[in-house]
């Protein structure tokens, strides 16, 4: 028995194989206990790259970002406001911009509340932008998956300075999943 090449079993996994090849590998698949471990430890794979992203992106990640995609929706934020991002269909990754006044800012740390005020998470001395004035959060189609994750939620942004700890601004985050 000739087992398919890691590609087959890649462009299986991608959705990439016509009608007919994805058939003829899935007879092989569920038959070959080698070929069915090495796709499921492919699929994992995927699933990590297609979520490993840092929790916040500094300026010259996201520049990065948009130089490497065609489209890369990024939704700026002001404190006391909201905003949403569509996710799925052309777009699976998207950046909001948190807005604040980071001026004599030494650290600035990010806490993620759902809408009843329970915490979703805290993530520590975060990079900002000083010259823009913000926060940079992705945020992938694949966050729909996990299992903390809720649709909505309040991002708080707060700076430690020469004189201590200062709010910055709160943001109602909501995310729309199309066809995820």
């Amino acid at each position: 028995m000739t087992c398919p090449s890691l590609e087959i079993a890649a462009a299986w996994l991608l959705g990439d194989l016509t009608d007919d090849e994805a058939a003829a590998f899935e007879e092989h698949y569920f038959a070959c206990e080698a070929c069915f471990d090495r796709a499921t430890h492919m699929r994992e794979l995927i699933l990590k790259l297609e979520t490993a992203l840092p929790p916040i992106l500094s300026a010259d990640q996201l520049a990065m970002l948009e130089a490497s995609r065609r489209s890369l929706p990024v939704v700026h934020v002001q404190p006391g406001e909201g905003g949403t991002v569509r996710l799925g269909g052309t777009h699976s990754l998207a950046v909001w911009a948190l807005h604040c006044d980071v001026a004599g800012v030494t650290r600035v740390d990010l806490e993620a509340r759902r809408e009843t005020g329970e915490p979703l998470f805290t993530f520590r001395d975060v990079p900002f932008d000083a010259e823009r004035g913000q926060v940079l959060l992705p945020c992938h189609v694949h966050y729909y998956r996990a299992p903390s994750a809720d649709p909505r939620f309040f991002a708080r942004l707060s700076a430690r300075d020469s004189s201590g700890s200062r709010p910055l601004g709160e943001y109602l985050l909501n995310h729309e999943f199309e066809n995820p």
